[in-house]
């Protein structure tokens, strides 16, 4: 899998700060990300969404990153 330079980056910022607590400072399609890499459907759940929907809101791009943010997170 090829992960775009700029977007991969960015993705795995953004879970770590959601992971260390400031999910609240992500945007939506962040924290929906952030959940699905964190096995946190609680907070799917809270902001109105099923797993189908975030999928889908956070498009195939983000999609195909998630669980290679997930690998590196743990390391």
């Amino acid at each position: 899998m090829s992960i775009d330079n700029f977007e991969y980056p960015q993705l795995l910022a953004r879970c770590r700060e959601a992971r260390d607590g400031r999910i609240g400072a992500l945007s939506t399609g962040e924290q929906l990300a952030a959940a699905l890499v964190l096995n946190r459907p609680e907070w799917l759940t809270q902001m109105g969404y099923t797993i189908a929907e975030a999928v889908d809101r956070i498009g195939l791009i983000w999609c195909s990153m998630l669980l290679q943010v997930q690998r590196d997170l743990g390391d």
